[in-house]
């Protein structure tokens, strides 16, 4: 008995001990960003094991497993869950629901809180824009807010991103209006990433409407980073990133091609003589070429680095920042690079306990290099020169070469065939083309506390930008062409000055009485604008080293002018909400501007009203999913005047010249040179306004304790009259004239759906958002069925590649426009059976055979005529959009960015050129093919229905016309970002005075999904014509002429706080 006894008093003492060991006892204290909350529940998960917290904030839980998770909660904050891993104090630290809410968001002429806000406004903090290195702002824009489309137009350094909001809605510049800490400005270049603290993007008219005439594209808030209180801190981050070089089109090796050539010497396209006489030496030992990849040669790894410093303190009168950064880039195409050099102190101010003061000033200095330019002449040759080089020493050739002993910077066979390859790498080292910026921007600002909740403000600011480029074509002879050498430098130079000033005076009043709050703002802004310009072009120095414009044997161009313009504004806005939960807006503007329009139209109104319904606040409401749940909506309407130049409702006149020296025309019996006027334009007295009215319907909310979030918005905005200089009847003895065009409508839906979480040490989220875009032109200026792209896009020999993008009633702004094509003739029979039945016995031309592309008769009369011709295609995305993750989890971070965009086409004109082996429209000037169109063009043998058959001269058969042949599909999705982050510990880093270390490594278009067979997918707008000339029209977008690709890049980074 006493054995049993015994027995079972030390099984239950074991058991005990065992209950003591697995369950223990854990306290701690709950707490948010302003002290201890008492009151707070914390309950063990699945059990009813819970306790309160005390007047402290601090709680005691008895019997808790080692595995045990904690739920913590609080009326009004976000619900966390921890796991309590063995450890006997857990303290945590709760994040109110509402702390969104409450987030101030800085809108038009002021801030609000979130949860007041009735327009449609994005939202970034800069922890968010700064995970990755970026070059200029406008990049780290991407994918970031739903309606903001941002597209690359160039992967050059330097180069500027294409930003849409909500669509194109004129056919003038979409660019929107960006505000820098309260200055208007169209250009951020030369700000640095770094030094931003927070963006808003204001998309719907209740929110944009206040800017008035320059809004109509949207409005993009930036604010730098202030001085803030408390101990000073220092901010230093660094970074290294390998770009790789672009990837490569497979075009034939010199040996494959002069295989080729015997293929196609003897088509019925090409003379005798010319046939027989095509390279006689290389097709008798073709083995003896040396091989030449234009591409390998251009492309190269390329490095980019940069460094930013910040120091931000200050106490209840003064804060404090300074921050400073450089860039540089070398380009991944041979001949290209940039710089960048940043600077800005930023000062907020308490001097009496009514007025406050805040400065701020900027500095940015840019500087870009680029001899190989995009189109036709630059890049694009990278594909269509000849594979091969000649002896640059052969006794055939005389001048100076530059020879190198790999044959790169060689010559080609002096021969009329070889016309067109040019030694453009050769040709790129020797030039140089360079430009610089300086910019300066400075703003004051001052407020003063008038009588309780109502405030003077003034605003002074400033910005001045000063460019200056060269470009120095010395002499050379890399072969016999003519394109190929210069005898001659060219030595040309660039200088422009603008000058912009705005002066600002606002009263804000804000009274709140019972449940009823108003706000109202009132104001008058002054800008005014100064623009100088001026450049010379001088030919002939008797030294290469020589670059002294007064040294030139010629100056062939000299050229400038000056302009000034001034824009006032009176506005007003009333805000009232009642009780938190019903909130209505009203907003009007008044501008006037100078030099657009005639005086009786020179001052418009823009007007806006918005309403708000925070649902989540009526009692109905408690205890439902939703945290947060508001809908609002909004209507209003915005303008612009800057869709053509400066007094085109007037005739503008020049002094004209003629004669080979420019002396003047002659007149009279006795022949004397007198000048004489020319006129510039066609005027049009009845220019006006370009207006855009929009409406918005959203609704956001959050639910299942702040877990889930979304946001939708429905939008609709139509562009009415926008400004566009028409293409007109040369008749006429103009080209364009400056017309208001007609209507175009821009409807579509935007979604972010996200989630967050936060267990015990791991912190993540993740979102996905995305727009849809329904553009559409509604009518056209004179009931004209559509507007074309400028014919000065393309190059002059390109007569079938003329009036290529069409904007049609009905279609979208700047469709592809061309013919339809229908395979490829196989047989004879099936040519001469069409031209049977064909007026004049041509279906499409005399020189039609087997092999020849067909293109379909769309009007039915039988012969392929420009009637032909429709839409086929459209550069503008059904859908774009962008998903992202976070994750933290102790000392290491994670981030992921994928962007898509779909449905969106391409015209690849750099293909056009791959795909027949004399260039487009080139006569007997024989180039290169890529090895696709080799192996797969159609012959006796391989009867193909995609490519057409080889030949020299495609001026008569017009096999690559612009076709549908020639558009594809440019829907990709990009891996644009992923982010490893690890950060030191604090015990480790505090010894040298350091609070944060944080280490990461991240890839950047890392992979890229796509249809497309060009070399990058991310095809913006164009910005120049084939030849390289400028073209600025939305209607020259998604045209890859031979673009500077994205490329894929690798960074290592480190960001220290002191």
């Amino acid at each position: 008995m006493k054995n049993y006894l015994f027995r079972n008093l030390l099984l239950f003492g074991a058991f005990m001990m065992c209950s003591f060991i697995q369950a223990q006892s854990i306290s701690g204290t709950i707490s948010d960003a302003t002290g201890p909350l008492p009151g707070a529940n914390v309950v063990v998960k699945g059990t009813s094991n819970g306790t309160t917290t005390d007047f402290d904030g601090n709680y005691k839980l008895n019997n808790i497993g080692t595995n045990a998770t904690l739920i913590v909660s609080y009326l009004g904050y976000i619900t966390q869950e921890i796991k309590a891993e063995g450890k006997s104090v857990v303290n945590l630290k709760l994040e109110s629901s509402s702390a969104k809410l409450d987030e101030v968001v800085v809108v038009a002429y002021g801030t609000s809180k979130k949860k007041d806000l009735t327009g449609a406004v994005g939202i970034i903090s800069g922890d968010k824009l700064n995970k990755i290195p970026v070059s200029s702002i406008d990049q780290a824009l991407q994918g970031k807010v739903s309606g903001v489309q941002v597209t690359n137009n160039s992967g050059a350094p330097g180069s500027s991103m294409q930003v849409n909001i909500r669509g194109i809605g004129t056919f003038g510049s979409s660019t929107p209006l960006y505000i820098v800490d309260g200055f208007p400005t169209q250009d951020i270049a030369y700000l640095n990433a770094n030094d931003v603290s927070s963006i808003s993007v204001l998309k719907d008219a209740s929110a944009t409407a206040l800017y008035g005439m320059r809004a109509s594209n949207g409005v993009v808030i930036i604010e730098t980073k202030s001085g803030k209180n408390g101990e000073v801190t220092v901010e230093i981050n660094s970074w290294l990133s390998s770009n790789n070089a672009p990837k490569a089109i497979k075009m034939l090796t010199a040996q494959e091609y002069v295989g080729f050539a015997n293929e196609i010497k003897g088509t019925a396209d090409i003379d005798a003589s010319t046939g027989t006489n095509f390279f006689p030496s290389q097709l008798k030992n073709p083995n003896s070429l040396t091989n030449v990849d234009w591409q390998d040669a251009a492309f190269n790894n390329a490095i980019r680095y940069g460094h930013n410093f910040s120091i931000r303190g200050g106490n209840d009168k003064a804060k404090l920042a300074f921050t400073a950064g450089m860039l540089n880039e070398e380009g991944t195409v041979v001949g290209s690079s940039a710089k960048k050099y940043t600077t800005g102190l930023k000062g907020d101010f308490v001097i009496t306990s009514k007025l406050r003061a805040k400065a701020n000033l900027k500095y940015g200095y840019q500087e870009a290099y680029q001899t190989l330019a995009p189109g036709f002449n630059g890049i694009a040759k990278l594909y269509t020169n000849l594979p091969f080089l000649t002896d640059a020493t052969a006794s055939n050739y005389s001048g100076t070469s530059l020879a190198q002993s790999n044959g790169l910077y060689g010559a080609f066979e002096d021969s009329n065939e070889a016309s067109t390859s040019v030694n453009v790498i050769g040709q790129a080292l020797r030039q140089s083309n360079d430009n610089a910026r300086n910019t300066i921007q400075g703003g004051l600002g001052l407020d003063y506390d008038l009588l309780k909740g109502l405030t003077l403000k003034t605003n002074l600011g400033f910005t001045t930008r000063n460019y200056a480029g060269s470009n120095f074509s010395p002499t050379y002879f890399l072969s016999a062409k003519s394109n190929d050498q210069t005898t001659k430098a060219q030595y040309s130079l660039s200088q422009n000055t603008s000058k912009e000033w705005l002066a600002e005076a606002f009263l804000n009043y804000t009274k709140s009485f019972g449940k009823h709050k108003i706000e109202a703002l009132t104001g008058y802004t002054a800008s005014k604008s100064a623009y100088t310009a001026m450049s010379t072009t001088g030919l002939g120095f008797l030294s290469n080293d020589l670059r002294d414009m007064s040294q030139a044997q010629k100056i062939t161009d000299t050229r400038g002018f000056a302009s000034t313009e001034t824009l006032v504004g009176a506005l007003g806005r009333l805000n009232y909400n009642y009780d938190s939960k019903y909130y209505v807006t009203a907003t009007w503007r008044n501008d006037g501007i100078g030099n657009r329009f005639l005086i009786d139209k020179s001052r418009e109104n823009f007007y806006s009203v918005a309403g708000g319904w925070n649902i989540d606040e009526e009692s109905f409401m408690d205890g439902s999913i939703f945290d947060v749940l508001k809908l609002r909506a909004s209507w209003g309407q915005t303008g612009n005047a800057y869709g053509v130049s400066s007094f085109q409702y007037l005739a503008n006149y020049s002094n004209g010249t003629s004669g080979t020296d420019d002396s003047g025309y002659i007149f009279g019996t006795n022949p004397t040179a007198s000048q004489g006027l020319s006129p510039n334009n066609l005027a049009n007295p009845n220019l006006t306004w370009e207006k855009q009215v929009q409406t918005n319907v959203g609704l956001e909310g959050e639910l299942f304790n702040n877990y889930l979030f979304f946001t939708v918005d429905y939008f609709k905005k139509t562009s009415s009259d926008f400004l566009f200089n028409k293409v007109i009847p040369a008749q006429s003895g103009f080209t364009t004239q400056a017309v208001n065009a007609g209507q175009v409508t821009n409807k579509g839906l935007e979604v972010l759906v996200g989630y967050r979480q936060t267990k015990g040490e791991l912190t993540w989220d993740a979102s996905v958002n995305f727009t849809t875009i329904d553009n559409n032109i509604d009518k056209l200026a004179g009931d004209a069925e559509y507007t074309l792209l400028e014919e000065s896009f393309m190059p002059t020999w390109a007569t079938n590649w003329t009036d290529i993008t069409r904007s049609y009633v009905g279609g979208n702004v700047g469709t592809f426009y061309g013919y339809k094509s229908d395979g490829i003739f196989q047989t004879k029979a099936e040519v001469d059976a069409l031209n049977a039945k064909a007026p004049g016995g041509a279906y499409q031309n005399a020189k039609t055979t087997a092999g020849d592309r067909k293109f379909q008769d769309l009007n039915g009369d039988g012969v392929i005529t420009d009637a032909d011709r429709t839409v086929i295609g459209s550069p503008i995305p059904k859908v774009y959009g962008n998903f992202n993750f976070n994750a933290k989890y102790k000392a290491f971070d994670l981030g992921i960015d994928i962007y898509g965009s779909f449905g969106n086409d391409i015209l690849n004109y750099a293909r056009v050129e791959q795909e027949t082996a004399g260039g487009f429209n080139l006569g007997n000037a024989y180039t290169n093919v890529s090895k696709d169109y080799y192996n797969n063009h159609w012959t006796t043998t391989n009867p193909s229905n995609e490519y057409a058959r080889a030949l020299v001269n495609d001026v008569d058969t017009k096999n690559n016309r612009v076709s549908d042949h020639f558009v594809e599909d440019g829907s990709y999705v990009r891996l644009r970002n992923v982010k490893f982050g690890y950060t030191l510990p604090s015990d480790l880093i505090k010894k040298i005075g350091m609070t944060n270390c944080n280490l990461y490594m991240s890839f950047q278009n890392l992979l890229t999904i796509t249809k497309y067979s060009g070399i990058d997918p991310e095809i913006g707008q164009i910005g120049s014509n084939i030849n390289g000339g400028s073209v600025n029209t939305v209607q020259a977008t998604g045209i890859d002429a031979g673009a500077y690709p994205v490329s894929k890049a690798v960074t290592f980074g480190v960001n220290l706080q002191f």
